[in-house]
């Protein structure tokens, strides 16, 4: 269990804050409440998700508390993470029309049947609720200088572009989330590292606890673009076995070896660069098992 648990810490993790070691220490005590969001800016979820999927399904099978969120109600804003401009707004309609297969798509990697399922959350069920006056005491434990501190909004205002109130706040409605599920763990991509802090200063300042973050590697392509449906690279979990293949063949090799830590059990052959087209081959073989079976 120990290993297993070094494993799930390690394989695939960008930094673990407060510190790995306390997390561990938390863990060994018993079962601790983790999750993900997942905004439905899209119907469709991709291999970029797996990644955070694949980590959840880590924790769950050392028996611990996963919850799926989908973030119906951040996701009527969009999240400005790396965004050069605002987010097109979503409607209500329009998210949850993209919402709808959210769950089946991600039951391809987490089980939310059987012992220790998954729970699946909505945010909306505690946002939606919040009054003018309560959103303003969660928002008064932060300044405008904290969020400004954002780097997609200081190229903004070096650009002289906007940056509108609603992509400003947030960071702070997500990270309320933390709160209002009372959870040990958040997870996410690297990218969402301001994101989750927000959680866990809201943590600390309402409830009087730490909460960890635990950040994952992003599965990038050669230009340094991550993989996602913004960027238009992405490989959807919806995507026929032999389509998800031939796209995975298609990749660069400088894309085997991230690949292979971020999205199979796989240990990495030390015979990549000699024949690259075999790891490649078995890269794109257990991605398409882990999805069809």
């Amino acid at each position: 269990m120990r290993e297993t648990t070094e494993k799930t810490l390690t394989r695939g993790v960008q930094e673990i804050l407060p510190s790995k070691k306390s997390l561990a220490n938390l863990m060994a005590k018993g079962k601790i409440r983790l999750y993900q969001g997942f905004d439905p800016s899209s119907p469709l979820l991709h291999l970029g998700h797996m990644i955070g999927l694949r980590k959840l399904a880590q924790f769950q099978a050392l028996g611990h508390e996963v919850i799926f969120l989908i973030g119906d109600f951040t996701g009527m804003i969009g999240d400005p993470t790396d965004k050069a401009a605002a987010r097109k707004r979503l409607t209500r309609k329009e998210v949850l029309e993209n919402l709808k297969e959210y769950k089946n798509q991600a039951g391809k990697i987490l089980r939310f049947t059987g012992e220790n399922a998954a729970k699946v959350k909505f945010n909306s069920q505690w946002l939606s609720k919040l009054s003018i006056a309560e959103f303003l005491d969660i928002a008064s434990h932060f300044t405008t200088s904290q969020l400004l501190e954002r780097d997609m909004f200081q190229e903004r205002l070096r650009s002289d572009k906007s940056v509108f109130v609603n992509e400003f706040l947030y960071p702070v409605l997500q990270g309320y989330d933390s709160v209002a599920m009372n959870v040990d763990l958040e997870i996410g991509g690297n990218d969402q590292l301001f994101n989750m802090l927000s959680g866990r200063t809201l943590m600390k300042a309402i409830k009087g606890r730490e909460k960890y973050v635990l950040t994952m590697k992003l599965l990038s392509d050669t230009t340094g673009k991550k993989m996602g449906k913004t960027e238009g690279n992405a490989i959807n979990l919806t995507d026929e076995p032999g389509d998800m293949y031939g796209k995975v063949m298609s990749f660069p090799d400088s894309f085997i070896e991230p690949g292979i830590e971020l999205l199979t059990d796989l240990e990495t052959p030390s015979s990549i660069n000699k024949n690259p087209l075999y790891a490649k081959k078995s890269l794109a073989f257990e991605i398409v098992k882990q999805i069809y079976g």
